[in-house]
């Protein structure tokens, strides 16, 4: 056997033993962090297309959340002052549109309403710089895992929670908000 084909061999060889190993070391490995099953339960889609739930008149869910720095943070530990919550992603163009109408919002509304981003799809990095590209003040926490937006039932972006200081959900806007809607909100909130 000529020495180049006995060089192409081991290397093949070798090749198919590392092949293996990854494959047997990814499966033995494998992230123990909570995940969610997708389920083929129908609850929330009417004619094939997603709806989200109506929460209004429901308490805020109590899930985990990641803030940009990367601490964990519970949703528990917005209760406690009348906030308005934004469920969002950096190329949801709805999104896009309403983040100033939420920026300025939050300056206008800034001693009386808390305002808090949720975000559903990027990483750290993209929802901060993102956020701060539309002028956003507010805290930004992150839905990595999903937990928040399955626990409640979210299933389109962008949806506005207006949620009281005793963690009622008392309206719930799917679809971009717009700053008359937005003051209507922070209206019914400051009763």
């Amino acid at each position: 056997m000529p020495a180049r084909t006995r060089d192409l061999k081991k290397i093949l060889i070798t090749f198919g033993v590392l092949l293996i190993a990854v494959v047997f070391a990814s499966l033995l490995y494998r992230d123990s962090a909570s995940t969610y099953v997708l389920s083929n339960d129908v609850s929330n889609v009417s004619s094939g297309i997603a709806i989200n739930t109506d929460n209004k008149g429901s308490q805020l869910a109590e899930v985990k959340l990641q803030t940009v720095l990367g601490e964990t943070i519970s949703t528990s530990s917005l209760i406690g002052a009348p906030t308005i919550i934004n469920i969002w992603y950096s190329t949801c163009e709805p999104c896009r549109r309403e983040l100033p109408v939420l920026a300025q919002g939050a300056l206008k509304y800034d001693n009386k309403i808390r305002f808090v981003g949720i975000n559903i799809k990027d990483s750290a990095k993209v929802a901060s710089e993102f956020a701060a590209d539309y002028g956003v003040k507010f805290e930004i926490f992150l839905d990595a895992n999903g937990a928040f937006i399955s626990t409640s039932g979210i299933s389109t972006a962008p949806v506005t929670l207006a949620v009281n200081a005793q963690g009622l959900i008392i309206d719930q806007i799917a679809g971009e908000l717009s700053t008359a809607k937005l003051d209507e909100l922070v209206s019914e909130l400051l009763k």
